[in-house]
């Protein structure tokens, strides 16, 4: 009889581990972007990702200046030269809109400009 408890107890205990490890929530698959940047445009202005998904934007500069990409709040600014690409890796952490740009001096204003909408 003392043998049967324990052997209860020990598969109600194991069970009940089995249920808590299953509370937490699967891991988002990277989330893979591609901005084109030309000149003094970007091929789209709206992107879409969600909170605590990775992210990996390629950026692609086919234009035939410099282009300096960020996204305010989630990415630093960082200079693309003609016929490079750069992968911005972040992973954002609250919902929002996020606007990104071309930040050398007056792309933005000729339109070099997007939104990033985060959701959870």
């Amino acid at each position: 009889m003392i043998k049967r408890t324990i052997l209860l107890l020990a598969l109600c205990f194991s069970i009940l581990m089995l249920v808590a490890c299953g509370d937490e929530p699967a891991a988002l698959p990277p989330l893979e972007l591609t901005l084109h940047a030309q000149d003094i445009k970007f091929d789209q202005n709206v992107l879409t990702a969600k909170v605590n998904q990775p992210v990996n934007l390629t950026y692609i500069n086919e234009g035939t200046i410099d282009h300096a990409f960020k996204i305010e709040g989630l990415v630093e600014e960082y200079k693309v030269k003609p016929g490079e690409t750069h992968i911005f890796t972040f992973m954002p952490k609250k919902a929002g809109k996020f606007k990104f740009v071309c930040a050398m001096p007056g792309h933005a204003e000729a339109g070099m400009v997007g939104t990033l909408t985060i959701t959870s």
